[in-house]
């Protein structure tokens, strides 16, 4: 059996990635020594699982789809900017909008997969979209000056509304990862419908 590396992530609007795309453009110029996530890849990880045998993939999806079923869809937005780590790491974009929603659907995710053998996150979740690596912090200064300017003149990125979960398949190259849907599950608010 083939092993395939999955997670379960929110994937966005198109229009709503071009703007980031945008954001990320105009960051580019500064030439930060940075791996940026392409615009076709940029999405809300909700639950990494690793490498896991693709007989496994109808199991994960069932176990899913019976704990978000009665989970109604709900809205987040994209706004402002940030880094992790010292030195920075990861530049990212905060999420905002019904994050109790999202903690809901994140709980009951790692709920499901538990009984499947996959450990649940020791660290909280902190709930945000990745827009690039940092290999050094060459240029860093330059960058957050000029992301600060332009986050405070975006104001909100944007905002979409949930109404699925993916299963993600993240088959990595030369050139990056690619990504690709293998499996999805709607959110209704109707209990039992999936």
């Amino acid at each position: 059996m083939a092993e395939l590396r999955l997670f379960w992530a929110l994937n966005l609007p198109g229009e709503l990635k071009t703007k980031l795309a945008g954001f990320q453009a105009e960051l580019k110029k500064i030439s930060p020594d940075a791996k940026w996530v392409e615009q076709e890849n940029l999405h809300l990880t909700v639950k990494f699982l690793g490498a896991v045998e693709s007989s496994r993939v109808p199991a994960l999806t069932q176990a899913v789809a019976k704990s978000v079923s009665g989970l109604a869809p709900f809205r987040l937005e994209l706004a402002g900017w940030g880094t992790f780590g010292r030195p920075a790491r990861v530049l990212w974009t905060g999420v905002t909008g019904d994050l109790a929603d999202l903690q809901e659907l994140r709980t009951r995710v790692e709920a499901a997969l538990v009984p499947l053998g996959f450990a649940a996150e020791k660290k909280p979740f902190s709930p945000h979209l990745t827009l690039a690596r940092f290999r050094s912090s060459r240029n860093l200064v330059a960058l957050r000056e000029q992301a600060s300017a332009l986050a405070a003149e975006q104001g909100l990125w944007g905002e979409f509304m949930v109404d699925r979960i993916d299963l993600m398949r993240s088959t990595l190259t030369r050139q990056g990862p690619v990504y690709r849907v293998i499996s999805a599950v709607d959110l209704t608010d109707n209990p039992g419908q999936l």
